[in-house]
């Protein structure tokens, strides 16, 4: 359990340090905007389905 809790940790460390390091700041900003809209697409779309669910559309 620990060595995948490690990995998982040296893992985003690495890819945070690869992202503060081959980004500039207008990159950082655009990618920070692409992960905000793709973020409310996700929430929007389990929004969607988890009314659909509720609404008896689980049984097609």
């Amino acid at each position: 359990m620990f060595g995948r809790l490690f990995k998982f940790f040296v893992l985003c460390f690495v890819l945070y340090a690869a992202y503060r390091w081959l980004f500039d700041r207008s990159q950082k900003k655009s990618l920070r905007e692409w992960v905000i809209i793709l973020a409310q697409a996700l929430v929007i779309s389990s929004a969607i389905f988890g009314v659909l669910y509720l609404f008896g559309w689980h049984r097609l």
